[in-house]
């Protein structure tokens, strides 16, 4: 089985990280198209990674990058991440397996955000079309794990678990 070394990089403008806020009195979110970053992989003969060949995965998105669209909220998101201290949230593959269905698979990756890192779990799905990776993710994420209180204001209250939806394009680089 013949395969070949791809290093993909994300379109930034293209990609997107969309954040479901958990708020008592109504649904909300945050989005931003900043997310970049390189993966690096082996693709068999049918463009699916070789996960029994050295690969990484390296993602970072700006903090002042992600927005509601709403002033007030942003500064105050930017506040509690302490974004001029900690300006950057990176996510790390550390590991990959296959599942059960055509693309989807197990991602284990460390997160840091406010400082701090994690290992979160989840699935996605990952296909490869000519020069193009797509990848979709879900994971919900405790904000508190990462040492960042959510605000609550008045009857205002956000809760700690956020919905956070990954869209990557990455293009096949020369």
């Amino acid at each position: 089985m013949a395969t070949r070394a791809a290093r993909f990089r994300v379109d930034t403008a293209r990609s997107t990280v969309d954040v479901g806020l958990r708020v008592n009195l109504h649904r909300s979110h945050v989005n931003a198209n900043a997310l970049s970053g390189v993966i690096v992989c082996e693709l068999d003969d049918q463009g699916r990674p070789r996960l029994d060949r050295p690969y990484s995965a390296r993602l970072a998105l700006r903090v002042a990058a992600i927005t509601s669209g709403h002033g007030l909220q942003d500064r105050e998101m930017r506040r509690r991440f302490d974004a001029r201290r900690y300006p950057v949230i990176r996510t790390r593959v550390v590991y990959g397996k296959a599942l059960r269905g055509a693309g989807r698979y197990r991602a284990v990756a460390e997160l840091t955000m406010h400082g701090q890192t994690r290992e979160v779990s989840g699935d996605i799905r990952l296909k490869v079309e000519g020069t193009t990776m797509l990848i979709d993710g879900r994971q919900v994420i405790n904000v508190k794990d990462f040492g960042i209180d959510p605000p609550r204001l008045l009857i205002l209250k956000v809760e700690p678990e956020v919905d956070v939806d990954v869209h990557i394009v990455a293009a096949l680089q020369s």
